[in-house]
């Protein structure tokens, strides 16, 4: 499995393990995603290109430890503590990446918004 293969897998595993939890309301995406999809909406698509990224879940390598960084931003709903639900959310993301074979990995969670 190549770095990019885990990269996306590890992403969707953790945008689908942080939307689960209740209180979440959306994942936020950021600027960097918001640019993506502008420039993906205007580029041809590739039939045996990259899978798309995830916005709201950013995913990085530190490539002399070996180990794996994983960075969400969410969006709540009102009436919901921010801590509680940002422990669950990491709680959750911890549980789903280490799914994978092999995987060590660090996770933070970042409240952008509450609707």
């Amino acid at each position: 499995m190549t770095a990019d293969t885990l990269r996306d897998r590890l992403a969707e595993a953790a945008a689908g393990a942080a939307q689960d939890v209740p209180g979440v309301a959306f994942l936020s995406p950021g600027v960097v995603d918001l640019l993506r999809t502008r420039v993906a909406d205007r580029a041809p698509r590739l039939a045996a290109g990259p899978g798309p990224r995830t916005q709201g879940v950013r995913v990085s390598r530190d490539e002399a430890a070996g180990a794996w960084h994983v960075d969400i931003r969410l969006v709540l709903h009102r009436g919901h503590r921010a801590l509680d639900v940002t422990r669950a959310v990491h709680a959750a993301t911890l549980t789903a990446v280490r799914a994978e074979p092999e995987v060590a990995a660090r996770v933070t969670v970042t409240v952008t918004g509450v609707v």
